[in-house]
């Protein structure tokens, strides 16, 4: 009775990625859902105990999971607004758990290439319906004229910040970009119009946000990339930088700061500094529990008043890193920054393990997850569109638990290899 109970709850606990993506995915349109999304993936958790005898497979992230979610019981339990915080909370939840489902459901290589190829699909569908969810900025650049986005109409009513649509589609960039250049040769025709569609389409959808942070974020991860895949990446570092100091000289360090920070939300570069000091004055006063998630514009209105006009009223610190530690304090924020270098670290393990055995699509996913972190690092410096206060906020989680399964399954190869190798000296002995 025990063994039938346990061969189906195995059986079930393989369904476990469909379906606390689908509800994730969901949660993300509807946040109503948000509470069914973490039921599911409590009710896996529970279906893994019962067929394996363990919640999950361990993780290098396990430690610092646990810190976050004990600062999430605490941001809960100190909020002036639950009404704001719950949700906000059961985002940063939900990511967790499309984490955790990711690494328990990858057993094989072939389960990770098809995470890699529904990563693609999830951003060719938030490609294709950025046409009509996004409320485009227009008077931003001159070179993009308003008519080209008087084409675009509008049928959700619930729109989308560029902003928002531009932080998270640079993320899934790379790591398709990166599979498209590496296996190109292995690809069989629909996956190559697949990834391809899908950069393309990436690409375009960025230019037209007109966020400057995500241009800046795809412009770090080509230098990045120049220096991860040719000997001599230093040259183009060199030009930047030269480029960089004919700018500064030509132009002036304030104009450019001007130009590259203002924003016709938030104002200029000093208003941009404005919204950081008080997030900082925020983590001095409360550097164990955080104010509460998503309490930064009630917490910045009613205890730090805004010298700035154009600053007041803004809804998050315009920096990922600041905001994680307003939010959930200096514990949150330091477990927050152990799981992001520790997925940097599993990217970069993954890419030299590739490279040195001479398997492209390993070295290729290696390299678009490093990439991708490289973008969510400069593009979180201006803004933290990837947090708990944007509905796409899961997706970050969910690259994170593509580099943490990759990186499992790279020590099972290790530790197969070195196996068989002993196993054949003692034979040859």
């Amino acid at each position: 009775m025990l063994i039938s109970i346990r061969q189906t709850a195995s059986h079930l606990a393989r369904f476990e990625i469909w379906s606390v993506a689908f509800f994730v995915a969901a949660s993300m349109a509807w946040p109503r859902l948000l509470p069914a999304a973490l039921g599911v993936g409590i009710i896996f958790w529970i279906i893994r105990c019962i067929a394996y005898h363990r919640l999950s497979i361990r993780t290098p992230i396990d430690g610092s999971a646990v810190v976050l979610f004990l600062t999430i019981l605490v941001t809960l339990y100190i909020t002036a607004l639950p009404e704001i915080t719950n949700q906000q909370s059961l985002r940063l939840l939900t990511g967790m758990i499309l984490f955790y489902a990711i690494v328990n459901w990858t057993s094989t290589e072939k389960d990770l290439r098809l995470l890699i190829t529904g990563t693609a699909f999830t951003g060719l569908i938030l490609a294709l319906a950025a046409p009509f969810s996004v409320q485009w900025a227009v008077d931003k650049l001159s070179f993009l004229p308003n008519s080209l986005y008087e084409r675009f109409t509008q049928i959700f009513s619930d729109v989308v910040h560029p902003n928002v649509l531009a932080g998270v589609l640079i993320l899934i960039l790379p790591i398709t970009a990166s599979w498209l250049l590496y296996t190109w040769r292995e690809m069989n025709w629909l996956n190559r119009i697949l990834f391809t569609l899908t950069n393309l389409l990436i690409l375009v959808v960025v230019i037209f946000t007109q966020s400057r942070g995500a241009w800046i974020a795809v412009a770090s991860m080509f230098l990045a990339a120049l220096l991860l895949h040719w000997r001599r990446g230093w040259i183009g570092i060199l030009l930047i930088i030269l480029l960089s100091i004919a700018a500064i000289y030509q132009f002036g360090i304030t104009s450019i700061l001007e130009g590259l920070a203002s924003n016709p939300t938030i104002g200029d570069f000093n208003s941009r500094m404005d919204i950081w000091f008080r997030a900082i004055y925020m983590i001095q006063d409360f550097p164990f529990s955080g104010i509460g998630m998503g309490l930064y514009k009630v917490t910045a209105d009613t205890l730090y008043p805004f010298s700035s006009t154009s600053a007041a009223g803004i809804p998050h610190a315009h920096n990922i890193f600041l905001q994680v530690g307003v939010d959930l304090g200096i514990p949150g924020l330091v477990s927050w920054l152990s799981i992001l270098i520790t997925t940097v670290l599993a990217a970069w393990q993954t890419f030299q393990y590739g490279r040195q055995s001479h398997i492209h699509w390993i070295t290729g996913l290696g390299s678009g997850l490093l990439l991708s972190q490289v973008g969510l690092v400069i593009h979180g410096l201006t803004d933290a569109v990837v947090w708990g206060m944007v509905r796409p906020a899961p997706i970050v989680w969910g690259i994170w638990g593509i580099a943490a399964a990759a990186r499992i399954l790279i020590y099972k190869r290790e530790n197969i290899y070195i196996q068989h190798h002993t196993i054949t000296r003692n034979l040859d002995e």
